[in-house]
């Protein structure tokens, strides 16, 4: 009985076991009870322990069955349930059903990890052993989503163990496959998914053609396009087959790894349904919807369509985090610190990237890639220290488990830092090993790592020009098969790099200039114009060179990159001791003339009286200056017409 209830159910009670509501008041006079209201108390201590001592167990249990038998209203149910349980001796069907019916609005709730507690519950007093193992199913779908792999595992294994039905073998093993990738390693997590697909493919074609799906979706950690291929290919089989249901997650995959294997065609030609569905899925309830949208989001990142692609991300990430599911809200939002990091907005990728939300996965397999992806990061910025530890990290922890997704962007990150600080030798080395493991894969398409163009600039920096040449030769492959912005701009960058002649080199930084237009990427653009500066230091055009330059370290201080801001500076000494004419030899007669006056100590309204200009061409001309010199302020252009500068 619990210390406190409301008189008129505990008269109901009564009434259920035949005992006379007179004797409340005999209790009261004992002083084993307390009226207050419409409540009724129990005695604390010593007479409370009195008359649940005299109760014999079979007494207590009818009297907790009496309780829930008049505990009908909604309100009731959780206490409902618990006197159920209390009254129960063994499987108990009207126990499990009120833990289940529990569970379920918990799930609603968003309150998953309250669920998986409620479903165990439900289970416990499931009346088979095929009902139990159903109930476990759901306990572990809900520790899973909240975060508790530990518990998630031990509700999947004892459904496992505790059911023969075929169906339900396979939705089990779909979710201990997906806590296998990230516990164990994608391979083994493959090879469960593929013996439960071929399990249950008499019973369900839709079934085993999602669990191929999946299979093939563990080419996201280890990137072995060659090996994911043909089971995606076999799930477009199965699914041809089967009731339609999985007929386009199964062709998502298979057109995203194609699309990564350089067959663009065959993407071409399955895309355009994809994406009507996912228009359609992206506002809708449909949890299993995650990772098609996912996938989808991340097409749009590679294929440089990236407001859709923020969208479809933005999307996931607000699906998943309604449910709690941290991982997938993890990924999600990484993936949007890339799109952010790929089209200048640095500040807003490292919020993303080091929200709570993505540094506190503890699923391991997501941990290391998001500890290898923040490392790229910290390589744009010149971050070195961090870099390099996180970096670390993500290897000691990747190679062993086969994650060989992080393994890459681990290296590819140290690669960028070390271009970065004036290191090719060290960058090339790094690269190396990203590009033998992107060859053995065959992942042709250049968009899903931009480290293309840092291997071959690496190369050629380090004196490597024959390798630079390979490399180069399969990264315009690529390009030319997917005709990318960012591809067709840095590989003509790196032909510019390599030219003969400086008319060579003009003729493809032009080239890559062209293709920046098409797409705003402005650390790219940033690299371009530095590579011309620096091609145009060694030759006659020298003085032109700090037009470049000008615009590189413009460019590069807005986004933070503080390494190849220091390479601009250095770069932008030696072109000073160059051009000997100073300040006069790069500046038009009017720059110079509103130079001159500002530096005299005038205003920019009092330069366009003087001049009898408006104040806004001052401005324009004065930002010209600005650019020119390489400099940010009015003081840092008196120290430029100062005899000494």
């Amino acid at each position: 009985m619990d210390a406190t209830e409301e008189v008129r159910v505990v008269c109901s009670v009564l009434a259920v076991l035949g005992v006379d509501v007179e004797g409340l008041l005999d209790l009261e006079e004992a002083g084993a009870v307390e009226f207050t209201d419409d409540r009724i108390a129990l005695a604390e201590g010593s007479k409370r322990a009195a008359i649940v001592a005299a109760m014999t167990p079979s007494e207590r249990r009818a009297l907790h069955r009496a309780f829930a038998g008049v505990l009908g209203e909604p309100r009731y149910r959780v206490l409902r349930a618990e006197h159920l349980a209390s009254s129960a001796i063994g499987p108990d069907p009207e126990a499990s059903a009120a833990f289940a019916e529990l569970a379920g609005e918990a799930t609603e709730l968003g309150g998953a990890a309250m669920a998986g507690e409620l479903f165990t519950r439900a289970g416990g007093f499931a009346a088979t052993s095929e009902e139990r193992a159903q109930l476990l199913y759901h306990a572990g779908d809900g520790f899973w989503n909240a975060g508790q792999y530990d518990d998630a595992r031990a509700a999947f294994d004892a459904a496992r163990i505790g059911t023969s039905e075929p169906l339900l073998r396979a939705d089990i093993a779909w979710q201990l496959g997906q806590l296998e990738m990230y516990q164990r390693g994608p391979r083994y997590s493959r090879d469960l998914f593929v013996a439960a697909a071929e399990a249950v493919e008499p019973y369900d074609l839709d079934r085993a053609a999602i669990l191929l799906v999946h299979a093939a979706s563990t080419a996201l950690m280890t990137s072995d396009i060659v090996e994911s291929i043909p089971i995606a290919r076999r799930a477009c089989v199965l699914a041809e087959r089967g009731n339609g249901s999985s007929a386009l997650p199964a062709s998502l995959m298979f057109a995203f790894l194609c699309m990564h294997h350089g067959d663009i065609e065959e993407f071409d030609r399955r895309f355009p349904e994809i994406q009507q569905v996912a228009d359609v899925l992206k506002d809708s309830d449909i949890a299993e919807a995650d990772l098609f949208l996912q996938l989808v989001g991340m097409v749009h990142v590679y294929t440089e369509q990236w407001e859709t692609g923020r969208v479809y991300l933005n999307a996931v990430a607000h699906r998943a985090g309604r449910r709690a599911r941290f991982a997938t809200t993890a990924l999600a939002r990484a993936t949007l610190a890339e799109l952010c990091w790929r089209s200048g907005r640095w500040d807003e990728a490292w919020a993303l990237a080091t929200s709570d939300v993505v540094t506190e996965v503890t699923l391991t397999g997501a941990r290391i890639w998001l500890t290898a992806f923040t490392a790229h990061l910290d390589a744009g910025f010149g971050r070195a220290d961090d870099c390099r530890a996180r970096a670390a990290a993500a290897l000691a922890e990747s190679e062993p488990m086969g994650l060989d997704t992080a393994t890459l962007w681990a290296h590819y990150s140290l690669g960028l830092l070390e271009l970065g600080l004036g290191h090719p030798e060290k960058a090339a080395a790094h690269l190396d090993l990203v590009d033998a493991m992107v060859t053995a894969y065959e992942w042709v398409d250049p968009g899903g790592l931009w480290w293309q163009a840092d291997h071959v600039e690496a190369l050629v920096r380090a004196g490597r020009r024959h390798e630079a040449t390979r490399a180069l030769s399969r990264f315009e492959s690529g390009a030319i098969v997917s005709n990318r912005a960012w591809a067709s701009a840095t590989t003509a960058r790196c032909r510019a790099l390599m030219a003969a002649s400086a008319e060579e080199s003009e003729q493809w930084f032009a080239t890559a200039l062209r293709h920046h237009e098409r797409l705003t990427a402005p650390f790219e653009l940033a690299r371009t114009l530095l590579c011309r500066a620096e091609r145009r230091a060694t030759s006659r055009s020298a003085l032109i060179a700090t037009t470049d330059l000008a615009e590189a370290i413009a460019i590069f201080d807005a986004l933070g990159a503080v390494s190849w801001s220091a390479r601009c500076a250095e770069l932008r000494e030696s072109l000073s001791a160059v051009t000997d004419g100073g300040p006069d030899a790069l500046l038009s007669p009017a720059e110079l003339r509103i130079a001159r006056a500002v530096v005299a100590g005038m205003s920019n309204r009092e330069v366009a009286a003087l001049l009898f200009i408006s104040e806004k061409t001052v401005e324009f001309h004065l930002h010209n200056v600005y650019r020119k010199l390489g400099i940010h302020s009015r003081t840092q252009l008196s120290r430029r017409f100062s005899p000494s500068a």
